[in-house]
């Protein structure tokens, strides 16, 4: 098999991948690929996924700082809206 046979669009197939991925997976990506991509990177990153460049930084940042929650929890305890207390 020659090596034109496995041309594939790589940018499909990750953007593919990307959308599948939960939030924080999202964010920890997009921080990989902005590292991976060096100067700019965050520029590229945000404008190819459709994200922030806030969320980018904030994905290296995580990725840096390796501080990373547990695998089945996908947000901090006591996040998202405070339950409505009826009176």
């Amino acid at each position: 098999m020659k090596k034109s046979d496995f041309d594939y669009d790589i940018d499909k197939y990750s953007l593919l991948f990307f959308n599948n991925l939960s939030e924080k997976n999202k964010r920890l990506y997009a921080g990989i690929e902005s590292m991976r991509l060096g100067y700019n990177g965050v520029n590229e990153v945000a404008g190819k996924f459709g994200m922030h460049k806030h969320t980018v930084r904030r994905g290296r940042k995580e990725l840096l700082s390796e501080d990373l929650l547990p695998r089945e929890q996908v947000r901090r305890s006591g996040g998202g809206r405070k339950k409505k207390s009826i009176p």
